[in-house]
């Protein structure tokens, strides 16, 4: 087991799927949840198509109820994107931003996470009252927003100045950042920067996942195809952590891998495999933490 709470991310613990689909998962959703309490995890996440899927069998709150019974406390819930357009692409993103505040609330979600996939003409100062609006509409549902920071292939907003500066800017409370190290590794952010600029006073969200150090050939299919588990690769994971929880961070560890063999694996094996590789690296980091 592991004394930090671990949080199994959709794309870890949704057997068969994958960011280019299914992005449905096709095991019924109380055998994914006893599965992962099984396995040690107290947190979840759940996919905005995964989680309207479901609602056509299981309501929120027998859901909520499933999560209660089995220890599962920790509740991410994802994605939203193009909440910051002002054309015809926001006609759809408000259709899932309704589902996802809505499930936020009803599953007592810590955060919605949310990102600007495919921007390159959306500037921060842009973002900026759009984010305020969705973390007012959030507030009202008792929950987080947090926005994931990405390299520049996939954002435009790729570095913590630029993703605080549209935290910050938008004065809202329930606003933050999530934080996975394969990001911080390919932006090429420092450990002393992360730890210096999060804070208590800004919502965090953090995951992890192992890769190797060279930049890869094929960047996108480096990230959707061939992440690696905790401990599989050359990822300074034990640094990662230490720099979060050194900024105050005491919350759930999500572990996201994505990984286009583990996607061919039985669900036991899943949560078995992922559990155990993410708590023997988080207790190992743990134990060699000073603190602050």
């Amino acid at each position: 087991m592991s004394e930090v709470p671990i949080l199994g991310s959709f794309w870890t613990l949704a057997e068969g799927t994958a960011p280019t689909g299914p992005d449905v998962c096709a095991r019924d959703i109380r055998t994914r949840i006893e599965t992962a309490a099984r396995a040690g995890f107290t947190g979840m996440g759940f996919w905005h198509t995964d989680i309207a899927a479901i609602k056509q069998h299981t309501s929120l709150a027998d859901m909520r109820k499933m999560l209660d019974d089995n220890g599962i406390i920790h509740i991410e819930i994802e994605w939203l994107n193009e909440w910051f357009r002002t054309d015809e692409r926001r006609v759809e993103s408000d259709q899932w931003r309704a589902l996802l505040l809505d499930a936020a609330e009803q599953l007592n979600g810590r955060h919605i996470k949310i990102a600007d996939l495919a921007n390159h003409d959306v500037s921060v100062e842009q973002m900026t009252p759009a984010f305020a609006e969705l973390c007012a509409q959030a507030a009202e549902r008792g929950t987080n927003i947090v926005f994931e920071m990405l390299p520049p292939a996939f954002s435009n907003l790729p570095s913590l100045d630029l993703v605080l500066k549209l935290v910050k800017g938008s004065g809202a409370k329930n606003g933050g950042i999530m934080v996975d190290n394969l990001h911080v590794q390919r932006i090429g952010e420092s450990f002393d920067k992360l730890e210096a600029s999060l804070g208590e006073d800004i919502v965090v969200a953090v995951e992890i996942n192992d890769g190797f150090l060279g930049t890869p050939v094929h960047f996108e299919d480096s990230v959707i195809n061939r992440r690696l588990l905790p401990g599989d690769g050359e990822f300074d994971i034990e640094g990662f952590l230490h720099a979060v929880w050194n900024s105050g961070y005491d919350g759930p560890i999500g572990v996201e891998v994505i990984n286009e063999y583990m996607r061919y694996w039985p669900l036991e094996t899943l949560a078995e495999v992922s559990f155990a590789k993410t708590s023997e690296v988080i207790n190992a980091a743990r134990a060699s933490w000073k603190g602050k």
